[in-house]
């Protein structure tokens, strides 16, 4: 269905922001859909919602399926923009995002709102 080697230049610039800012990621991120099993590039811990925020790129977004599990925020980025490590770029995404982490492990770069 998918093919993650298509979204390399992105999950290492994701990789590279991970170590930057401090981020959690998992890639890929396997998990059961309505379609079946299926591999997302990247999950984004603590942002966007309660488990995170899937990434994939937008010329791909229709080759994912929705995840069954509501407490994801799904993000259709543009490969251009998102395969080349831009930490205020990120830092703007992110902090749009939100922050859905624990409070007292909140990075010192972010300066958005915190959810619950």
């Amino acid at each position: 269905m998918n093919d993650l080697s298509l979204d390399s230049p992105l999950i290492e610039a994701w990789n590279i922001a991970a170590l930057d800012l401090g981020l959690d990621i998992i890639s890929p991120l396997k998990m059961n859909t309505e379609n079946g099993k299926v591999s997302y590039p990247i999950l984004v811990k603590n942002f966007g919602g309660k488990k995170g925020t899937i990434i994939a790129r937008h010329a791909l977004f229709m080759d994912y399926p929705m995840p069954k599990h509501k407490d994801y925020y799904f993000s259709a980025v543009n490969a251009d923009s998102y395969s080349k490590y831009n930490r205020e770029k990120f830092i703007e995404t992110l902090e749009d995002w939100g922050y859905y982490g624990d409070k007292n492990n909140k990075p010192e770069w972010y300066n958005g709102h915190i959810y619950k």
